[in-house]
């Protein structure tokens, strides 16, 4: 009966699609076996029959064994190696997502390592030239994909030499691209993060422009205006010889334009409803605190003539 069965299964190898799994007898074990899945019995094996498979130029017959490597010996000496065999091969297929996460898997399960340091490294390299080479022709997830890998490299090391150089280039990714609320988190994690009275310095200048950027064009709410201008005015306070002084005073001068044209809508909607009293507070108010704004300059003369 055992042998009728051997055949029959034999004859069914035999004549079975060519896409279908393949599977071997092997002696030593009893067992039927697909090549695809079998693992050598000690991970420094493992590890050999994969480089040996690189070194050939067999590349996914390569990745396919440090892959098992990882799954079946994960806390083995030779995991580590081979995650970042892993991220190198598809670092040169070009597959910076793969290889990035390959890296990533050193950093979080293996700290230890030796390897870590130059894992980060070279996901750093990766991060950095996604950022220069992005697309404003990618959608939206893609985008903000990219600067997560470098957000990821600088939460790796917050505190290397380099870590607050590589902040600044991410928020302003961010800001570019208009993601501002993580914009401002990451430039808000550098004014606490960082000791260094220019990083901290800088840190607010975006703070204040990523606000100011984030503004709607059809925003109605005052407070927001109230907000930054608090923020500008203490940054000024702060830093009266800022580098960057020209360009917030700038957005104080663009935010009260704002601010102004607000309440000119609203004093302008109380003119036409017949509210003239209501029409005078708010011009008053533009004229006195915003008088360098064409707002302002109209305002003082509507005040003698709202009726």
């Amino acid at each position: 009966m055992l042998k009728r069965i051997f055949i029959v299964f034999a004859v069914f190898l035999m004549t079975a699609p060519a896409g279908f799994s393949y599977w071997e007898w092997t002696p030593k074990t009893g067992r039927w076996i697909n090549p695809k899945l079998a693992v050598k019995d000690t991970p420094k094996e493992q590890f050999e029959l994969a480089e040996q498979f690189r070194k050939d130029g067999q590349t996914e017959k390569a990745i396919r064994e440090y892959e098992k490597l990882v799954k079946h010996y994960s806390s083995s000496e030779y995991a580590a190696p081979s995650c970042f065999a892993l991220g190198e091969i598809y670092q040169q297929l070009g597959n910076s997502k793969e290889s990035f996460d390959n890296y990533q898997k050193i950093v979080d399960n293996y700290p230890q390592s030796p390897l870590v340091l130059e894992a980060i490294k070279r996901q750093s390299a990766i991060a950095e030239n996604a950022l220069e080479r992005h697309s404003f022709r990618l959608l939206g997830p893609r985008k903000v994909e990219k600067g997560d890998m470098l957000a990821t490299v600088i939460e790796s090391q917050p505190y290397s030499d380099d870590s607050a150089l590589k902040a600044f280039k991410l928020g302003r990714f961010y800001l570019d691209i208009k993601e501002y609320e993580k914009a401002r988190e990451v430039f808000t994690t550098a004014a606490d993060r960082y000791t260094d009275p220019q990083t901290v310095e800088e840190a607010r200048f975006y703070i204040i422009k990523t606000d100011f950027s984030s503004i709607p064009a059809v925003s109605t709410d005052i407070k927001n205006y109230s907000e930054i201008d608090a923020k500008i005015k203490t940054f000024l306070s702060l830093y009266p010889d800022s580098r960057y002084r020209d360009e917030v005073v700038g957005i104080r001068n663009r935010l009260a334009d704002k601010e102004a044209k607000k309440y000119y809508e609203i004093a302008t909607y109380y003119e036409r409803s017949g509210k003239t009293d209501s029409a005078k507070y708010y011009y008053k108010i533009i004229a006195e605190n915003y008088p360098e704004t064409d707002y302002g300059k109209i305002s003082a003369k509507k005040i003698n003539t709202a009726r």
